[in-house]
């Protein structure tokens, strides 16, 4: 520990002197919006209509140091988000944070490096060592294809599918555009159970929660502000991917969370930040899409439940395509766990 201080402290000191020599314009931003949570507390919140950032982020200005919590999945919306948090802290960014592996929430690493350090817990950091090589190769086979497909849908449909089609355009575009440049950035620093970095200003709290949407996922808390940005343990109005992750955990992390009087605002990985109601949304998803999994305990039941709508609560939120694999992954360790039961 002792060691990542110096480090951070002697970062601080040699970019704090480079930075105050060069001119500050305005940045552009048009991959996000940014939302003030509380003085020196920001969020970065995803443009849905073709922006390249596709998950939320975080600034925090510490009163020394200034920290991003997840940077974004292109380098452009990365290099955007650099830009905005010097404007508002007036220094560079020295800590940079991934919540978790998935590719839109690293990718932007490289925009920050060599001045910034970048965290993660340990499974994470040998997770993206292990997946971005192959997620990388994919996208450069399928990622044009779906673009295309994804163009075609968007002339040709109407309703809440439509409406969140530029989302998932940007998504393609962003990728295609940035994969020839891409470098695989691994965080310098990892940490299991929980780390806090200190500040003149203010503290904060990386915690670090096990299967719930990953294998390891961080929650970055700021007790003096009551504010947590969760990654994609969150999603607001949004389908969560459930797929790498352990629903039943999962769902008694966000109970944790929404039962703590410490904690009154959350930034999401996904959709508006938002109060305790937004949390427990995402807890009632939960138990409504555990109910229906539960009732289809053979293949055709199970086939019969993914012809019906979407339920209700739930039908005008974005990411719907996830709902039909989140079905089938609940089916599939339901059926799992009755096996071995047996």
């Amino acid at each position: 520990m002792t060691r990542f201080l110096l480090l951070l402290v002697s970062t601080c000191v040699l970019t704090n002197a480079v930075f105050s020599q060069k001119k500050r314009s305005k940045p552009t931003i048009e991959n996000f919006s940014v939302q003030e949570l509380a003085p020196g507390v920001w969020a970065a919140i995803q443009n849905d209509q073709f922006g390249r950032a596709i998950c939320n982020a975080g600034i925090v200005d510490l009163g020394d140091k200034t920290v991003v919590f997840d940077p974004f999945m292109t380098p452009e919306a990365a290099k955007e988000l650099r830009n905005v948090a010097v404007e508002l802290t007036g220094r560079p960014v020295s800590i940079v944070i991934n919540s978790h592996y998935h590719n839109d929430h690293i990718r932007g690493n490289q925009e920050f490096i060599p001045i910034a350090t970048i965290i993660s817990t340990a499974w994470t950091r040998d997770q993206i060592a292990k997946s971005e090589p192959e997620e990388q190769e994919w996208e450069k086979r399928h990622a044009p294809a779906l673009l295309k497909a994804t163009r075609k849908m968007y002339t040709t449909g109407n309703g809440n599918d439509r409406d969140e089609l530029p989302m998932w355009i940007g998504y393609y575009e962003g990728m295609m555009e940035s994969l020839d440049n891409l470098k695989i950035v691994l965080p310098e620093i990892v940490f299991s159970d929980s780390l806090w970095l200190k500040g003149t200003v203010r503290s904060v709290k990386l915690e670090e929660f096990k299967n719930g949407h990953t294998a390891s996922d961080i929650v970055m808390y700021l007790p003096d502000e009551q504010i947590a940005f969760m990654g994609d343990l969150l999603s607001v109005k949004r389908h969560p991917w459930m797929s790498d992750g352990d629903p039943a955990n999962w769902q008694i992390i966000l109970k944790h969370w929404l039962d703590d009087p410490a904690v009154k605002k959350f930034v999401p990985g996904h959709g508006p930040v938002c109060e305790k109601p937004g949390v427990k949304d995402l807890v009632d998803y939960f138990s409504k899409m555990q109910e229906i999994a539960s009732a289809a305990n053979t293949d055709s039941l199970q086939s019969r439940m993914l012809m019906q709508p979407i339920p209700s609560p739930y039908q005008n939120w974005f990411f719907n395509r996830f709902y039909e694999p989140n079905m089938k992954f609940l089916c599939t360790r339901n059926r799992n766990a009755t096996a071995i039961n047996k």
